[in-house]
This record gives C-alpha cells, sequence and structure tokens, in this order.
C-alpha cells in the first residue's frame, strides 16, 4: 500500500502509529534476556524488599555497527547514537529541533559576535573529574582540528576561559548556526586533561553522560552501565546493550522472539506485522534524513553536469521508495531537504526519461564508457540500488554494478573519493548544518561526499551562515536552493521517516525529527 505523507517538522502533525497493548507487569511473557554470547548479565535484578525480579537492561538492534566511539573522529549517525548516551554539549535538541541549554546554566548573547556561557557546577566526567571551563575550552578548540567534525567548529570562533565556569566565544562575523553547532557530539565535552595527554578515546570513552561504555565487542555489540554520578540523576535502566545485527528480517524475528527490547532500524517489510503484534509498538514520524545517490564530481563522466542531469532524470524515485523501504518514505528531487523553511525543488531535474535521453545527448557522451560501480552498505541501500540499476539500463543503456560494502569501509571510501557512486544519506537539524556538511568545499575528505567545489555555492551557504535576521536568511536558503538544484551534484531519492519498533512497556520512549533519542528517560513499566 502507497503511504503519501505530508513533509512537516511540525509536531502536531507528526505521524505516530502507537499499536500494540501493554503486556502487564515487566516480569511476563515477552521479555529477553541479554545476548549472553556478548558476555551480558541475565538483564533482571532482584528486589532486597519483596523479592520480585525487576527488569533492568535495555537490549537495542541496529543494523551499523558504528566506525568509533570518539566524539571527533567521526560524522556517522550509528556513531551519534552512542556519543549521546556517553557525553554531553553545551546544549542539546529538544522535540522541536531548537537547542537548548545542557551543560550550560545560562547565557547571554551581548552583540552579534560575543557570547558569554555560564556552565552548571559539579558536574562530573566518567572518571570523577569536575567539568570547568577548560574542559569546554579544549573540547571546542578539538573540534576545530578534526576534519571529520570541523564544520562544526568553524561558528565558534574564539575560545576564552573567564573562571572556571564562565567561557566566552566570540564568533568570525555573526554565526546564525552557533547554538546548533553546539549540539553535535562534534563539540561534546571532554576532560581537557586527557585531550592534552592523547587519551585514547575510542578505547576508553570519557564523558559526562547518563551512560559509560563497559564493553565494545566488534562486530556483535556494545555494552553500557549507568553513571551513577549523572547530572542529570541516574537512569531508571541500568545497562544497555546495543546488538549488531545487518539483515532485517532478523531484527524482526529479535524482537519477536524477546532477544531484544528496540529496534532502531526497522525493516520496511514487516512493519504491518509489527504493528499487529501485541505487546509490541511501532513508532513512525516525518524526519529530516535526506537520501540520496551521491556521485565523486570529481571524476568523469560525473564530472559532467549535463550527465549527472540526464541519471537524476532517469531513476524512477517512487519505485524506489516502494522497493526500498515499503513506502515508508516521500520521493523527493531537491538537493537539499524539503523540510526546512525556505527550501525548494525548483530547477531540480524530475523523473522524465525522454528529458534523460536529452540530457544525455547535450552531455556528447557514449553510454557504453558511463557504467559505474554504485556502493550499498545495507540491505536497504540495496534494495534502493536494484531499482537504480534497472532505470538507468531501461532508459539510458547505463551497465550499474552493485557493491556490498560495511559501513565503516564504506564511510573510508566515500569520504576520501576512492568511489565511483553510492548511495548515502544526511540527517541534520537545520539546513545551514546539512548544506556545510553536504556541499560546502571546507567539507571535502570529511562529509561532502560529492566533492562539490563551486565558489559561487560556498558563497551562498557562508551568507546563510551569517544572515541572522529569519525572514533574511529564509530568502537566502531559496536562492542557494535553486542554485545547488541547477547544478545538480548528486541524485535526490526520498525523505525517510523516522521508525522504531519496541516492546510496548518500555516507558518514556522519545524521538526527534532530527533522529536523536534520550535513553536516559527510558524505564520498565510494572
Amino acid at each position: 500500500m502507497t503511504k503519501k505523507l505530508m513533509r512537516s517538522l511540525v509536531p502536531a502533525m507528526a505521524l505516530t502509529l502507537a499499536v500494540g497493548m501493554f503486556t502487564g507487569c515487566s516480569g511476563g511473557s515477552g521479555e529477553s534476556s541479554a545476548d549472553t554470547s556478548a558476555g551480558d548479565s541475565s538483564g533482571e535484578s532482584v528486589s532486597s524488599d519483596t523479592g520480585s525480579t525487576a527488569k533492568d537492561t535495555l537490549i537495542i538492534a541496529t543494523a551499523n555497527e558504528t566506525p568509533s566511539v570518539t566524539t571527533n573522529e567521526h560524522n556517522a549517525v550509528a556513531g551519534n547514537y552512542l556519543n549521546q548516551m556517553t557525553h554531553n554539549g553545551l546544549f542539546k535538541m529538544n522535540e522541536n529541533l531548537e537547542p537548548v541549554p545542557d551543560l550550560v546554566e545560562s547565557y547571554e548573547n551581548t552583540s552579534d559576535t560575543e557570547w558569554i556561557f555560564h556552565l552548571k557546577q559539579g558536574v562530573l566526567f566518567h572518571n570523577g573529574e569536575e567539568m570547568t571551563a577548560k574542559d569546554v575550552k579544549a573540547s571546542l578548540e578539538l573540534c576545530k582540528e578534526s576534519p571529520e567534525v570541523s564544520q562544526y567548529g568553524v561558528s565558534t570562533g574564539t575560545i576564552e576561559v573567564v573562571d572556571d565556569y564562565t567561557v566566552k566565544i566570540t564568533t568570525d562575523g555573526p554565526q546564525s548556526g552557533l547554538l546548533s553547532d553546539l549540539t553535535h557530539h562534534g563539540n561534546f565535552i571532554l576532560p581537557a586533561d586527557l585531550i592534552e595527554s592523547g587519551h585514547d578515546f575510542n578505547s576508553e570513552p570519557i564523558g559526562t553522560g547518563p551512560y559509560k561504555l563497559v564493553a565494545w565487542n566488534r562486530g556483535e555489540s556494545l555494552e553500557f552501565e549507568a553513571f551513577e554520578d549523572y547530572f542529570g540523576g541516574a537512569a531508571p535502566i541500568k545497562h544497555v546493550t546495543w546488538r549488531i545485527i545487518p539483515e532485517g528480517s532478523s531484527r524482526t524475528m529479535a524482537l519477536e522472539a524477546g532477544e531484544v527490547d528496540l529496534i532502531i532500524e526497522v525493516e520496511t517489510a514487516d512493519m504491518t506485522r509489527l504493528a499487529e503484534t501485541d505487546g509490541l509498538t511501532l513508532y513512525s514520524e516525518p524526519g529530516t534524513s535526506h537520501n540520496f545517490m551521491m556521485v565523486n564530481n570529481e571524476i568523469a563522466p560525473f564530472n559532467n553536469a549535463d550527465f549527472r542531469k540526464a541519471i537524476a532524470s532517469a531513476i524512477d524515485k517512487e519505485a524506489i521508495v516502494q522497493v526500498a523501504v515499503n513506502g515508508n518514505a516521500t520521493p523527493v528531487d531537491a538537493m537539499v531537504p524539503d523540510c526546512f523553511p525556505g527550501t525548494t525543488a525548483e530547477g531540480a531535474p524530475t523523473y522524465d526519461p525522454e528529458q534523460a535521453k536529452a540530457y544525455f545527448e547535450a552531455s556528447g557522451l557514449d553510454p557504453a564508457q558511463c557504467g559505474f560501480t554504485l556502493i550499498c552498505s545495507d540491505d536497504t541501500k540495496l534494495r534502493a540500488g536494484q531499482v537504480i540499476q534497472s532505470s538507468l539500463k531501461e532508459n539510458l543503456g547505463i551497465d550499474v554494478q552493485l557493491e556490498s560494502m560495511d559501513l565503516a569501509t564504506y564511510l573510508d571510501v566515500t569520504a576520501t573519493g576512492d568511489y565511483q557512486a553510492a548511495i548515502g544519506g544526511y540527517t541534520s537539524n537545520n539546513l545551514l548544518a546539512y548544506a556545510l556538511g553536504v556541499y560546502h568545499s571546507s567539507s571535502i575528505n570529511a562529509s561532502n561526499k560529492t566533492r562539490t567545489n563551486v565558489p559561487e555555492i560556498d558563497a551562498l551557504i557562508e551568507e546563510i551562515q551569517t544572515t541572522l535576521d529569519p525572514e533574511e536568511n529564509e530568502a537566502v536558503i531559496t536562492e542557494f536552493s535553486k542554485a545547488i538544484n541547477e547544478l545538480c551534484p548528486q541524485v535526490p531519492l526520498y525523505m525517510q521517516n523516522n521508525t522504531r519498533a519496541y516492546k510496548s512497556e518500555l516507558q518514556g520512549f522519545n524521538l526527534n525529527a532530527g533522529g536523536t533519542t534520550y535513553y536516559e528517560q527510558f524505564s520498565w513499566g510494572n
């Protein structure tokens, strides 16, 4: 069944499917023990005053293993999920995608370029040290120096320690995205002395977050335990295990069998089945994840704009949505997410096989010399790749070879430009973050996978960054959207819903449109 969803970030218009029944007490059937192959505990604890058992473990199934648990050496969604558990930033995103104070107690914006931040006192790192302003300065400067996340450090300008609990930031001109940048995991706060000493944060991440990483069983699972001295109060669920289960139907069966409690990437073909299962809840709402076929603009034939427009016009995106995600997305043509103010699809190629042939003729290229390899890092992308393969062969006579690849390798080869084409996506909390990450030349060798390097595009992005008036900012976004649509550096495919499936007795579930969940708010029902 085809499902059309209105693109909106207004919470009242979010689609929520909360189906399934509560199963009663947490000791009942359908509960899981932890994955004993990964060395986990049983997930139950005995109450000394009642003698009853209470579940204190959450087991999460995810498709992709993070390439890193550091905050500054990746820009992967899979890594961000975990960084949000172990670390905090000065700000965090709320349910409306608004930056709100996290480690900051209060702040003043004294001019277009000067910000004063007063830190919460008594916040402890996992190693027992108290967080102070020197840790903030060192962490924000580390972000600036780290290629994978440096785009989120541009706005922070000069960072000064005023006193132990006060930080002053002087930006290089007005920066409309500063507070949003401070919510990114690249700016999460680490102990300054460990940064200075060269501590291996990938082996032992140290943050202020509600959970501590206690084991990383590569290829299998990551295990976390609650940080009892967390400044926001100890999390109700004491143990969290992330199990790596790449195959979608296997994740579904694990949830149905009680082996896991929550699925991050729900197999879309199983959504109806899960929605109809007693004791399970299916949740789906429009998100900000923009999914696309990215192509390396530095190499032939993708350095030819008419060729890029030809393949963008030849791919049936409606078919991709049905085949890849079972209709749980909206096809898009715009080169930017269509959910942010000011964005437009004007000037973007649309699905039109005859126009595709005209673009291809204008390119002057020979179909026999335009075949390429398309990298797919999971089952959903592989299904999308099969539709792309069929569309380009049928409409333009272009041969496409599909190559499966694990997430970490895919991230490496696409960041360095050692590829032709790949299916990817980018999740952002605002248009500026998306534009800087995906199209600005400063993000080449990081998240600018198409290696777009156009001075006019850079200038428009920088104008968005420095324009503080909301109406004027929106007008610049529209101008940028039209320009990037005309350039057509990649092939937009769809905007996907954020979808999760979980046991109905799990309480406190939360998920914003940017994909952020605060697991410390979860608890098990009685």
